[in-house]
């Protein structure tokens, strides 16, 4: 069924101040957002061009300016939705989209493609701020012994992206792992999405005891009564909570976050500053597995690397190899994480000092990381663009060092050029630069976690 995004807001977007239709399960919470303490961020412009190192450099420039101190938490709850409609990884309550977290966002970057016109996008921001005017939200609560019989209902953006499916869908299972039934959960994606086997791994992996109990719907489905789990952060921009306002008059708040939590256009820049309390509960049950699990020892110093004859999508990479050789004599070794198990992909994260490598979605297990242990992404021009921030989430949660340094894109042969993200995702071309940057970060990072090899020993990276 095609929706019309043309039509006024509060006829497209569930708004919680006016619409009915949302249930917490059991009380209201005591909080939506509180602070955390966050990762320790670090970028580096280290193209070999000198025009477009320097472009590099006010994009950074312009990204830490807006970086207020500390992270956020956002609260995420059992809810129950009435009259509702989950179709192609969205869902929708009484034929109004559901704003819920990273599948609220989707909506909502949907909306504002389809209704560019300044006056259509002044009456969607006046639309959210007159309900955030008009107090808090119409949520009302409905007893867990009525409701826990009721079937459970989760958004999955697709099957095939590791990113998206640990970010935003996995850690949604936490909340029903003491939920004493045994009613399905279905997970709902696009009706065309392929599920790759890593999606059933991680889950039997992290959530063993909710297996069983997972499965997954591709076709459009109406519930009259669904529980589900629903993030708050749009929450934020649609209606006043006295548990926000109370985090905001802290006076030892960084002034820069009343403007992100309260203008309703600053809500992607809010997505990187924060992550959902789901992630967390993610984070924490994957650590608990992985107590138990035996697991063989793995390096502390890792750089990964990517096997792109499997599941991983090929981008290449060039002119690595002195790196590999640098990193080797440090004591780096290789890893390729979609080649092992989930618990050992975990465990390996968690037990790293230091690890190593170029963008791609292998860097969400830095949700995994021990704090303060040091996380280098490499990306390129194109990723600082389009992709920057996307990781931000998975560092906070952890709260280690996330160092990105940014390189230069391969196959181009005018270095200050940039190809569009619709010509492709591209690699990384490692030019001297951006490899004594990483080492100097690296020797940095060995030195602080104490781990310089002994004179004379060596072990290498093989190259890919």
């Amino acid at each position: 069924m095609a929706i019309n995004l043309r039509r006024p807001p509060v006829d497209v977007l569930h708004l919680p101040t006016i619409h009915d239709g949302l249930s917490y399960i059991g009380q209201h919470p005591d909080w939506i957002i509180r602070p955390a303490e966050a990762a320790k961020i670090r970028m580096f412009a280290e193209s070999d061009n000198p025009a477009m190192r320097a472009k590099q450099k006010r994009k950074i420039n312009l990204e830490s300016r807006g970086l207020p101190d500390g992270a956020m938490e956002i609260r995420t709850s059992t809810v129950v939705l009435e009259d509702a409609r989950f179709a192609n990884g969205l869902a929708q309550i009484s034929d109004r989209f559901w704003l819920n977290g990273a599948s609220g966002r989707r909506v909502r970057t949907k909306f504002e493609a389809k209704n560019p016109e300044p006056w259509r996008l002044k009456r969607y921001h006046r639309a959210l701020e007159r309900c955030h005017a008009n107090g808090p939200a119409r949520i009302s609560t409905c007893d867990d012994g009525i409701t826990g019989k009721l079937d459970i209902a989760i958004e999955l953006k697709n099957g095939f992206n590791y990113y998206h499916f640990s970010t935003e869908t996995l850690g949604s299972l936490a909340h029903y792992v003491s939920d004493g039934t045994t009613v399905p959960i279905t997970l709902h994606l696009p009706q065309k999405s392929e599920i790759k086997d890593f999606v059933k791994r991680f889950i039997d992996s992290v959530f063993p005891g909710l297996a069983d109990r997972v499965r997954f719907e591709h076709r459009p489905k109406h519930y009259d009564r669904v529980r589900s789990v629903y993030s708050h952060r749009h929450l934020l921009y649609c209606a006043d909570d006295m548990s926000v306002e109370k985090v905001l008059s802290d006076p030892d708040l960084d002034p820069r976050w009343s403007d992100i939590i309260r203008n309703p256009g600053r809500y992607k820049k809010m997505e990187m500053l924060s992550y959902d309390m789901s992630l967390r509960l993610l984070r924490e049950a994957g650590l608990a597995q992985i107590q138990t699990a035996k697991t063989a020892p793995m390096p502390k110093l890792i750089w990964m690397g990517r096997d792109e004859g499997g599941e991983a999508r090929a981008r290449g990479i060039e002119g690595h190899e002195p790196l590999l050789e640098e990193l080797g004599a440090l004591g780096f070794e290789q890893i390729a994480f979609e080649l092992l198990s989930p618990l050992e992909q975990i465990s390996a994260m968690n037990g790293a000092d230091v690890v190593i490598a170029p963008h791609g979605a292998g860097l969400t297990n830095m949700i995994y990381a021990k704090p303060g242990a040091t996380v280098v992404e490499i990306g390129t021009r194109q990723t600082q663009l389009h992709r920057w921030g996307d990781f931000l989430k998975c560092a906070h949660v952890s709260r280690c060092r996330y160092d990105t340094v940014f390189a230069d894109i391969p196959g181009v042969d005018d270095l200050a050029k940039v190809p569009k993200m619709s010509a492709g995702h591209r690699g990384v071309k490692f030019g001297r630069n951006a490899i004594d940057r990483v080492i100097a970060i690296a020797k940095e990072a060995v030195t602080r976690a104490d781990h310089a090899p002994s004179r004379g020993r060596q072990r290498q990276v093989k190259a890919i």
